[in-house]
Parts: structure tokens; sequence; C-alpha cells
């Protein structure tokens, strides 16, 4: 199907007619011009004139939106390995990026992880994982013609043996040719790094194998990395909602078999690892080929969890309710508070009804409120039971501002990959 003419034809379509009381002043000025001229051939001219005027602005305005979705259709697309981002421009820009991570071993059991790196004419950009070494928080680029400088670490996250660390630097830096990374505090490692020109792509099918479906396209970029497969999961952008989990840690409760799962062609599930980042979602994972050249992989997605930017008002009542059947919606999904016990002098408890459905192609199963700070949610499905939430003394009401609602959003979407796509 010819996705880009039925955009053009929408737009096409999309062209406004001019209104009844356009035509109808029309109308009138051609019959005062006949009155004037006496003359019915001055009348079908004038006519003609208008109607001709008329036709011009509608081709005029098609013409302009023809381009406008023409320009939107041929964005350059640019993936970033390692940190899960696509860079959508009008015209493809020159950046360069790290195309595999780099492995540093430090100390006796020590590992830092160069995950990801991108730079071009407004920044640069690195993203690290550590284990079992002191957390970075600075690194030191050099350049092929020896100019050196620091890079501070923006973001991060730590905990036990573990780190993750993002670096950022404002402005353009020179990193064609080999370049080095100096890691570390008290023993200092020099790392070499070749950063590649980033390739354009005119589609997300063209940047590796996609799978629709419920509405939703998702695209498996496939490589190899230390004889691992690694596939990057991407979407295209959506303004609706954004995405919080593409089935690699699973909705918390499901079962296991709802989760992300790769399979060789005998049926054997194959183990998947990940590598801990700051990007969200988790959308890079690992997992062994085969040895033989012609293995084949399926890789299935059951079920996805998406958020959607909606919040509502709800007023309860700030007493023991039995039978209150209150029915909101938020982002388009019903949810009826059923009753609301009053626990303590300043505990309300809101008990819900999500209306969840394990068959349907998408169910709400996650609220939140301002005025919550726990739930008690429903085994194997995970839906909220109640939302426990804090109430003024005395209070005969409270309005709750319920948000975050979180949508499990069902597939599959099914990858069918073989050997010889993921290359060294």
């Amino acid at each position: 199907m010819d996705t880009g003419s039925d955009k053009i034809k929408q737009q096409m379509q999309t062209i406004p007619i001019p209104s009844e009381r356009l035509l109808h002043r029309a109308r009138l000025g051609i019959e005062q011009a006949g009155r004037e001229k006496q003359k019915e051939t001055r009348l079908r001219r004038t006519w003609t004139s208008i109607a001709a005027v008329i036709v011009v602005l509608l081709l005029s305005t098609a013409l302009v939106n023809h381009t406008k979705v023409w320009a939107a259709i041929h964005n350059a697309l640019q993936f970033i390995p390692g940190t899960g981002m696509v860079k959508e421009e009008k015209s493809p820009e020159e950046r360069y990026i790290l195309s595999k991570p780099i492995t540093v071993k430090v100390g006796g059991e020590g590992s830092i992880v160069i995950t990801g790196m991108m730079s071009d004419h407004e920044m640069t950009y690195i993203t690290m994982t550590g284990q079992n070494t002191a957390r970075l928080m600075d690194v030191t680029l050099i350049n092929a013609q020896g100019e050196t400088v620091t890079i501070d670490a923006t973001m991060a996250s730590w905990g036990g043996t573990n780190w993750t660390s993002d670096f950022w630097h404002k402005g353009e830096l020179d990193v064609q040719g080999d370049i080095k990374l100096i890691i570390g505090e008290e023993a200092r490692i020099e790392v070499p790094i070749h950063l590649t020109k980033a390739e354009s792509f005119d589609s997300y099918s063209e940047l590796g194998p996609t799978s629709t479906a419920n509405g939703l396209s998702i695209t498996a970029i496939t490589d190899k990395v230390d004889e691992k497969a690694r596939v990057s999961i991407i979407t295209p952008p959506r303004q609706d909602f954004r995405i919080i989990d593409y089935g690699i840690h699973g909705v918390y409760l499901h079962d296991e078999s709802l989760k992300l799962n790769v399979v060789n062609e005998a049926g054997k599930k194959l183990e998947i690892t990940t590598v801990q980042g700051l990007s969200s979602p988790q959308s890079e994972l690992y997992f062994p080929l085969g040895r033989t050249p012609d293995e084949t992989y399926t890789l299935t997605i059951p079920e996805i969890n998406v958020e959607y930017q909606d919040e509502v008002k709800v007023k309860v009542p700030a007493e023991t309710t039995d039978n209150l059947n209150q029915t909101f919606e938020i982002a388009g999904y019903p949810v009826t508070i059923t009753h609301v016990e009053k626990t303590s002098p300043t505990t309300l408890r809101v008990y819900t009804d999500l209306h969840y459905d394990e068959k349907a192609p998408s169910s709400l199963y996650m609220i939140g409120a301002e005025e919550s700070g726990m739930a008690k949610l429903k085994e194997k499905t995970g839906e909220v039971v109640y939302l426990e939430c804090t109430i003024e003394p005395g209070s005969k009401h409270l309005t709750l501002h319920i948000n975050r609602p979180d949508i499990v959003l069902r597939g599959p979407w099914v990858f069918h990959l073989r050997q010889s796509d993921f290359s060294s």
C-alpha cells in the first residue's frame, strides 16, 4: 500500500471548500456586474473569473499541503546505536557515531562499557556503564589533532557495584579520524576510538525489519557484537503516548510468557541480556547466535507498556461510602470508583474498577494520583485495586488529581530474523 499517496490524498480531502455564504457573495457580485453592464456575456466572464480565482486558491492550497506532506514523508533518519535515539530531520546532518560498544577492563574485576557516542555540529554525547569501578565524573576527549576537551557527566544512576552515566558537551568538536578518550581518576586509561559517519535513511523500514500491530509500528535494528546478536528496538515518535517498556522487563505481575522473547528454529527460547542505561525504555538487547550460517530466529513482543499524558479531577466523599459507582474517563478509558473507605482520620482508600480486559487490544491497568502515595495491585493483571490517599482531618470531600494512566498495548509484534541479518 502506498502510504505516501494515502497521506497526500487525505491532505487534498481536507482542503476547505468555499462556504455557501462565500459562493452566495460571489453570485451577488456577478449579478451586480450584470446589472451595471447590462450584458449577459459580461456576467459569464465575471463568474468565470471568480470561479477561476477559487480554483487557483484551491490548487495553491493543495500544492502547499502536498509540499508539506512530501517533506514530512522524506525526513532523513539517523539511528544512534547504544542510545536508543533516532534523529529525524528535514535534511541529513553530518553526524559521527560509535557503531559498536567498547568494553574496557579496570583492575582485577572492574569493567567500563562505552555504550554509545554521537557528535554533530551542536553537541557531543557519550553514554557509559560501569561495574566494580568508581563512578566517572568526567572524561577527556583528545582528537586527531591533539586538541583536548573535558566533558562532564550530566546524568547518572548507581546502585550496588553498578553505575551508568551520560556525558554531554555543547558545541561542535572535530572528532574525525582516530580519537582518544581518557577515563579514570587514579589509574587513567586511554581508550582509542574511531567514529563512523552516520548513515541516513528515508523510512524506519529501511533501518531494519518492521512489524505493525494495533496501530503501532516497531522496528528491530540488528547488529553483531562480540559474537552475540544485538537488537535495538525503535518506534516513530508519538504525540499521544510514550513507551515505558517494549516487553523486555514486562508489565509488573504479568506472566513471563507475555515478555519479549527470542526462539531459534528448533523452538528453544534463548537467553536475553541487556546493558544498563539511562535511556527509557530499555531498547537494546543481546542473545547468543548459533553456529550455522542458515540459522533463523523469531523475536516476539506480545505486549508493550505505554503511558498517556492525561489528568482528570475527581471529587469523592471523604467518608466510607459503599456502592459509589462513580465513573470517569482518562485517556479515553473508563474508570469506576466503586467505593471509598476511611481507614484513619487522614487516610482514605479509593477503590477502583479499571474495566481491565485481557482479550481487548489494549487495557488500562495503572493510574496514579497526586494525593496518593500507595496503591494495591491485583495479582496476575497488575491493575490497581485501590489508591491510598491522604486527606485533611474533618474534610467532607477529597478532590483527586488522577494522572499517569498506563496502558498495556497488545500485539504481537513478530520479527523473523536470519543469521545473515547480524553482520560483524
